[in-house]
């Protein structure tokens, strides 16, 4: 049965915490937590040992699809995080990338903030994410630059009327930092209780403006391998 195994759909992140499932179907951009019962049947399925009704309805629904071998989950061990929130994130690049961007640089920064706030009501998040990621090694940015480009995210996120969180910033600075020929990856990380998503942005696998502690404390989520 050479298909007798089952992955996540390319669309579909995914990771293995603490004995259960999270979920982001990058379509609909809408987050599933499963139970540690529920999480089981669906290891069991993806390594074909047996296909629960759960299992079945995921595959009809196409978020679990037929493999040739055994896929790779996402396993993580990372410890977690309590009550992080967007604001911290803020506060942290406020102090720790500060700069006097010019008024050119606010408005560009806006404009790019109101572009990738449109995008995600008109483009699945999959469709961004695949983009987002550039080059396997870049560049660093210089700090000043770096420094430059969140102040000036920061000031221009004040003044739009839409909302700006950790998604829009973190893919709105890689776009700005791909003007500087930096390529970056936008990461997204999960704690599970309660439940929390965060996004930042990466570049040779070193965060930028965030606290280490936060991206070492969140689950990642991964497609399949």
């Amino acid at each position: 049965m050479a298909d007798r195994f089952l992955r996540f759909a390319s669309w579909v992140f995914h990771v293995f915490a603490d004995g259960e499932l999270v979920l982001l179907d990058a379509r609909s951009n809408e987050f599933v937590l499963f139970d540690r019962d529920a999480s089981r049947e669906l290891v069991d399925a993806i390594e074909g040992r047996a296909l629960s009704p759960l299992a079945e309805r995921l595959c009809d629904e196409g978020t679990l699809q037929h493999a040739l071998s055994m896929p790779r989950l996402n396993r993580s061990h990372a410890p977690g995080l309590d009550d992080f929130t967007w604001s911290e994130s803020i506060r942290y690049k406020a102090r720790h990338h500060a700069s006097s961007p010019s008024a050119r640089e606010v408005l560009a920064a806006g404009l790019t903030l109101a572009k990738i706030c449109f995008l995600l009501k008109c483009v699945s998040l999959f469709r961004l994410l695949k983009s987002s990621h550039g080059k396997a090694f870049s560049e660093d940015p210089a700090k000043a630059t770096l420094d430059r480009e969140i102040c000036a995210l920061i000031r221009a996120a004040r003044w739009l009327p839409c909302k700006v969180a950790c998604l829009e910033f973190s893919l709105a600075l890689r776009e700005r930092l791909a003007r500087h020929g930096v390529n970056g990856a936008v990461e997204i990380g999960v704690q599970k209780y309660s439940f929390m998503a965060h996004a930042w942005l990466e570049v040779n696998g070193q965060p930028l403006g965030e606290p280490e502690h936060v991206v070492r404390s969140l689950h990642r989520l991964r497609r399949s391998e």
